[in-house]
């Protein structure tokens, strides 16, 4: 008897909706966030090394800070880049077109010169 009651109580009360996949996405809209295709890591890697003397030691996936989000970018790539003089560069990147948002570290200018000799 009181499990059939608890039974009708249950179902009889309103649940909370569960929040679908497309309702935690960071896009502005429905439709960018199916049209949305980020850069294969290799052709962010190619950006990359053709810019700046070094190799990659670390890529990660990340939503953008307020500012990048200013200017349309829905996702970023994080390059850490090991420079031949062993200063770590951290380079942000727009997942979608591989625009360069942010280079921060120690020795650019002589890793990119150096990759301009190459």
């Amino acid at each position: 008897m009181i499990r059939t009651l608890a039974l009708v109580i249950l179902t009889a009360l309103p649940l909370p909706r569960l929040c679908a996949a497309q309702d935690m996405l960071p896009f502005t809209s429905q439709e960018s966030a199916t049209d949305f295709q980020p850069l294969p890591l290799r052709q962010i890697v190619r950006m990359v090394t053709a810019r700046y003397a070094g190799r990659p030691v670390a890529i990660d996936m990340q939503l953008p800070t307020d500012s990048e989000t200013a200017l349309g970018t829905q996702l970023v790539y994080q390059v850490r880049l090991l420079t031949p003089d062993r200063n770590l560069l951290d380079i942000r990147l727009d997942a979608r077109n591989g625009r360069f948002l942010q280079v921060s570290g120690r020795g650019q200018l002589q890793a990119r010169s150096a990759a301009s000799k190459r």
